[in-house]
């Protein structure tokens, strides 16, 4: 028995005396319960009870005989049955949370704001797993397209993306295909939002002509509004894909 691999074996649902006679006779191969008692310090009275539950949970095998002989079974068989369970345990678990889930009431105004950086990263990422038909971006700041050029040419490949920009020349360096804005369309990039202190735009996500995702900056702080009044931007991304294709 090696001291040191007690606590791995006690991860795999194993108690201390449990450990001890596993690890013992994974060393010896085959042996009585005499023989492991002695080798791994486990009082005599718990051993037999002990082998007897490690066979019932298919650890180990028992060879009948005077004395009984007992025997390890594939150890890779073991951890690899052992990990299914653990897996199907999870995933049960999943399930079973997920029934306990309420869906909570729209509230009257569907405006969210966000202003922890981790927040707005996981809104961002979870844009490009949801969006089904359409993407519309309207972007101000050329080095967020350039850091996130690759999410969006994977996007390209499935759907179509549409990125509005209020000046292309500087946009030079980005190789995805952008649109110029014109118009009022233009006025849109200067346009403040509402509210306490500048919030500068960084980009404007349309996602399916259902939700609105806007990050920008109100001085050194990131800032992120989430809007789901689906009429409303129903209108504008309807509106700004028409002006864009004519």
């Amino acid at each position: 028995m090696t001291i040191e691999i007690i606590p791995q074996l006690r991860t795999l649902g194993l108690n201390e005396y449990e450990a001890r006679v596993y690890s013992t006779l994974v060393g010896l191969r085959k042996a009585t319960a005499r023989e492991i008692h002695r080798l791994s310090g486990v009082p005599r009275g718990r051993i037999y009870e002990i082998l007897h539950d490690l066979v019932r949970r298919g650890f180990i095998g028992v060879e009948e005989g005077s004395p009984n002989s007992y025997y390890v079974l594939d150890t890779d068989a073991v951890i690899d049955r052992l990990k299914e369970d653990a897996v199907r345990s999870l995933e049960e678990a999943r399930t079973a949370l997920k029934s306990l889930e309420v869906e909570l009431p729209v509230p009257p105004t569907p405006w969210f704001v966000l202003r922890s950086d981790w927040a707005i990263e996981n809104h961002f990422q979870s844009v490009f797993r949801k969006v089904q038909d359409e993407l519309l971006v309207l972007c101000r700041d050329p080095l967020f397209l350039q850091e996130h050029e690759r999410l969006f040419k994977q996007l390209r490949r499935r759907i179509q993306v549409s990125i509005v920009v209020s000046d292309k020349e500087a946009f030079s360096a980005v190789r995805l295909p952008i649109y110029e804005a014109d118009g009022l369309l233009r006025d849109f990039f200067d346009e403040e939002i509402p509210g306490q202190g500048r919030v500068d735009m960084t980009a404007v996500f349309f996602i399916d002509a259902k939700e609105i995702f806007f990050i920008g900056r109100s001085g050194a702080e990131q800032v992120a509004f989430i809007g789901t009044e689906r009429a409303l931007i129903r209108y504008l991304a309807k509106s700004i894909a028409e002006r864009i294709r004519e």
